[in-house]
């Protein structure tokens, strides 16, 4: 097992180095392009950045999964992070001179990239670490997948802060920049060491690139997989529960508890390592098998710390203890999901159905933007934990109810 940790360190830091930016390259646009504008628009622009990230989830997935399908997934995965470069280009000009179009512009480049890619970066891990090791391949990708959240996050917290120091000089906001450059450039140097023995692609089918055909065609395949539309309806839930706390953890940090940028950005750094470690740990305790019983549990825990918070509008200390435990029972909740799918779809058809997964989540993603952009305008952030609460009620219901199998242990 020594060795094959050994090859799974160049995904590893890759898929790390790759979310990092995405989240520095995010939460710049939060932390800084909402000061080039009227303060009352800053919900607005923190939701339509949101959106424009995953609208290419929505509509370039079957383009994705037909990608991981057809073609060497090592390939797509070094030619995607070869595009982050020009991508943090653009951006780094958009912050340079003020533009909000341009750092927008840059945020859904960013998305389609990681669109592209994302069906073929999941899809190897099977590859690399054999079927004995979806589940530490799984854990660990999502931790250091939340690590990145929560580095990427930190940092342009604190870069916000710098770049609007004026005792600092002129020359801040380029360094900031070219962070976004260089952890592109490191990304890509690091896929080229990605080269796993992968299984044969197939020959090219009718797969429908059109994003309505290839959702009805993606559900009616999966009903030959008991509970896996069950499953995906759930990971859906999941991530558009965490879009409207990121969101709104930014939204509430800066006005209810009235933080600083980089005090918002520890706060989001700590839930990255809360859902990391939940991501981890149930990795570990799940081992070689697929013990779909965490998955309510996760559930239970995320509705009563929501519902804590919604409640008692806690201060800093208890408003991120509870945040943090949020996000712990999250990546419990998360990742028992995400090896279902990886042990019960067999051969190529994984990259196929990995995109219809990106694309009922990023759907339910982009309703979430909708929902935060309504309930805050109109309850304030405090009223967005009421409906986070109600979501992960219904969703920790039908896990309960609805996953086959939810309080046995199945073994690969």
């Amino acid at each position: 097992m020594k060795t094959r940790k050994t090859f799974w360190l160049p995904l590893f830091i890759t898929n790390f180095l790759g979310v990092l930016n995405d989240n520095y390259l995010k939460y710049l646009v939060f932390f800084i392009s909402t000061t080039w504008i009227m303060k009352d628009s800053e919900s607005i622009v923190i939701m339509l950045a949101s959106a424009l990230f995953v609208i290419p989830y929505i509509l370039f997935s079957p383009i994705a999964g037909k990608l991981a399908r057809d073609y060497s997934k090592a390939k797509i995965i070094q030619r995607a992070k070869l595009a982050e470069i020009p991508i943090m280009v653009i951006a780094s000009a958009g912050f340079i001179f003020e533009s909000i179009i341009v750092t927008m512009f840059a945020i859904f480049l960013m998305g389609l990239q990681s669109a592209l890619f994302s069906p073929a970066k999941y899809g190897i891990i099977r590859d690399i670490g054999g079927k004995e090791g979806i589940s530490y391949g799984t854990g660990a990708m999502e931790m250091l997948t939340f690590m990145g959240v929560l580095i990427g996050t930190y940092v342009a917290g604190v870069s916000s802060d710098i770049s609007k120091s004026e005792s600092l000089g002129a020359y801040q906001l380029p360094i900031v920049c070219s962070a976004l450059i260089g952890f592109a450039v490191i990304g890509w140097l690091l896929s080229l060491k990605i080269h796993p023995q992968e299984s044969t692609p197939e020959e090219e089918d009718d797969t429908s690139l059109n994003p309505i055909i290839f959702l009805v065609r993606s559900y009616k395949w999966s009903k030959q997989v008991k509970g896996l539309n069950v499953v995906i309806m759930s990971l859906a839930t999941f991530w558009a529960i965490g879009s409207l706390l990121q969101m709104n953890i930014t939204v509430h940090c800066r006005n209810v508890l009235e933080l600083s940028d980089t005090a918002t950005s520890s706060i989001m750094a700590s839930v990255a390592i809360g859902i990391g470690l939940g991501c981890y740990l149930t990795g570990v305790i799940m081992n070689k098998g697929i013990k779909m019983y965490l998955v309510p549990i996760g559930g239970l825990g995320m509705l009563i710390c929501v519902s804590l918070i919604f409640v008692l509008n806690p201060s800093t200390t208890l408003f991120t203890i509870l945040i943090i435990l949020t996000a712990f029972f999250a990546g419990v909740f998360k990742i028992p999901l995400n090896a279902f799918i990886q042990d019960r779809v067999k051969g190529r058809m994984l990259g196929l159905i990995l995109a219809y997964n990106n694309l009922m989540l990023f759907t339910f993603i982009l309703l979430s933007a909708g929902i935060f952009g309504v309930v805050e305008t109109a309850a304030s952030s405090i009223g967005v934990f009421a409906a986070v609460a109600i979501i992960t009620l219904i969703a920790t219901l039908a896990a309960w109810i609805r996953i086959p199998g939810a309080m046995k242990s199945k073994q690969s």
